[in-house]
């Protein structure tokens, strides 16, 4: 019984000293997985666009604040380590929204989805030199003898077409795949590498090579849940005031804050491009 009230004493008190950050107005940022607030937005970590080791939580979760405060809906951020916590989240726990890539929901589950685009981000193909000191040759007749490291969720079809095989992680993960060997090739946003290279392997980070061409480009959507009592209005209201700062400068604003003018002209084109594209 003692061991007990010892175990329970810290999570207690963990409650007593989160209890006025829970309570406090405004969408917030927060690792936590235990919040009071019902009104919570689940994603993972994908730095530098969403990550708390990125100064306000990086350029998308400065965006998607903004368009929620503007929207007037009080709500908490949580980032989590796996997807799999954010899809838990969603579809057994009913909650408000999650924002995430790499979509992949049945065609029952998206009846009860709203999903809105982000942003638009390039994508390039990566490998270890060492591994393949002569360059990758990504032609069908190697593609059947390489080995992709693919992100949970993401649409494969056109490399096991091919005859490829595929393993599975999270980036910093498939970056350790890469450089054993166990994979040839990935595929990631070239500021997520840059990000992660410079944080976790600086003295290996020119052995990681980047294929010229962009190969194609990854949208990070907002899905508000329709079995949330509020999802449909917040869906509507956040659609409206994303839309809004498209249109007005401050979605701009802050990509230039985080990418630099260049950068944040780029991502702001191909978002406009992809809604108009898609009828949003």
């Amino acid at each position: 019984m003692k061991r007990t009230q010892m175990m329970l004493l810290p999570l207690l008190l963990s409650f007593v000293l989160l209890a006025p950050v829970a309570s406090a107005t405004g969408p917030r940022v927060t690792t936590t997985l235990f919040s009071a607030h019902e009104n919570e937005i689940h994603t993972v970590d994908f730095p530098p666009y969403v990550s708390t080791d990125v100064v306000d939580g990086g350029s998308v979760s400065e965006i998607v604040r903004t368009a929620l405060m503007a929207a007037g809906i009080d709500a908490d951020l949580s980032i989590h380590p796996l997807k799999r916590m954010v899809n838990y989240y969603l579809l057994q726990e009913n909650a408000l929204a999650v924002m995430g890539r790499h979509l992949h929901f049945s065609d029952v589950q998206r009846k009860a989805l709203i999903i809105i685009p982000v942003m638009v981000m390039e994508e390039q193909y990566i490998y270890y030199k060492p591994q393949h000191p002569d360059g990758l040759n990504l032609d069908s007749d190697h593609l059947k003898q390489l080995v992709y490291g693919s992100h949970q969720d993401e649409d494969v079809s056109r490399f096991t077409a091919a005859g490829c095989t595929v393993k599975y992680g999270n980036t910093m993960s498939l970056l350790k795949q890469l450089r054993r060997g166990d994979v040839d090739f990935i595929e990631v946003p070239p500021l997520t590498i840059e990000w992660l290279l410079d944080r976790y392997m600086a003295d290996e980070k020119e052995q990681f090579v980047s294929l010229p061409d962009v190969v194609d480009n990854e949208v990070l959507y907002m899905i508000f849940n329709r079995k949330h009592a509020a999802g449909e209005d917040a869906a509507a209201r956040f659609k409206q005031a994303l839309a809004a700062m498209v249109k007005d400068g401050r979605y701009g604003t802050i990509l230039d804050k985080y990418l630099g003018a260049e950068h944040g002209k780029l991502y702001l084109r191909r978002l406009e491009s992809f809604s108009a594209g898609q009828g949003l």
